[in-house]
């Protein structure tokens, strides 16, 4: 899960006045109680306040109004987020997905990853995800004539958006107590995995710097194409 070209038309995306910029995430001791109050019923791993872009080509398409040091920030966030979204999918957090403010939407950004956890936990299964490969993460300006699509799919509309030039392999596997794994679904190797995430970056004192996923769509979809080319091209 868990994120360019320029706006729609030539037109200038709309920009807010300050953006927040990614700060190096600081050691923070935290209780079970501190992550309690976001939801989670456990503790997660430290580890995952660090990230690497690894071999993942971050591009920035704003045409200068963004940084190219900010759009690296942004893509380390995206990265946060999604390992948390990993983790809580993995140990059945679905609550922790929900209230912990990682997306402004998130009945909507989380619902097939809430159906996941809850369907499985009624089936006395645990889910596992098996991760897309990320090749790009492109930062593109989102806009403002856009808003209303955009809130038509119970999204909401921020001025700028990551697209995923990600492709498989990636599954979603169910595994019973006894260990058995019974794949549900999954994206064949090279089988492209497009999405366009948009949201904003957020200073977590506990999780670090996160993208909070304001919406999440399938740029593989031809009605997504449709109505948000470019930007869901390539």
């Amino acid at each position: 899960m868990v994120v360019l070209v320029t706006a729609c038309g030539g037109q200038a995306a709309v920009t807010p006045s300050a953006r927040p910029t990614a700060s190096a995430p600081a050691p923070v001791v935290a209780s079970l109680a501190d992550w309690q109050r976001l939801g989670a019923t456990e503790v997660p791993p430290a580890s995952l306040r660090q990230v690497s872009l690894g071999a993942t080509q971050v591009v920035d398409q704003t045409a200068g109004a963004v940084s190219e040091a900010d759009a690296k920030a942004w893509a380390q966030a995206f990265f946060r987020t999604f390992g948390y979204l990993l983790w809580a999918v993995g140990r059945g957090q679905d609550r922790f997905l929900l209230t912990s403010g990682l997306s402004s939407a998130p009945l909507t950004v989380f619902q097939p990853n809430v159906n996941d956890i809850v369907g499985a936990r009624n089936a006395g299964d645990r889910v596992e995800y098996t991760s897309q490969v990320f090749r790009r993460l492109v930062v593109r300006p989102v806009p403002r004539s856009l808003q209303p699509a955009i809130e038509r799919a119970q999204y909401v509309w921020k001025p700028y958006a990551i697209y995923l030039d990600a492709v498989g392999p990636a599954a979603s596997t169910w595994i019973d107590a006894h260990g058995s794994r019974t794949v549900k679904t999954q994206v064949p190797p090279g089988v492209p995995a497009y999405e366009l995430v948009g949201g904003e970056l957020k200073h977590d004192p506990l999780m670090g710097d996160v993208w909070v996923l304001a919406s999440d769509f399938d740029c593989t979809a031809p009605s997504t194409i449709q109505v948000l080319a470019p930007l869901c091209n390539p």
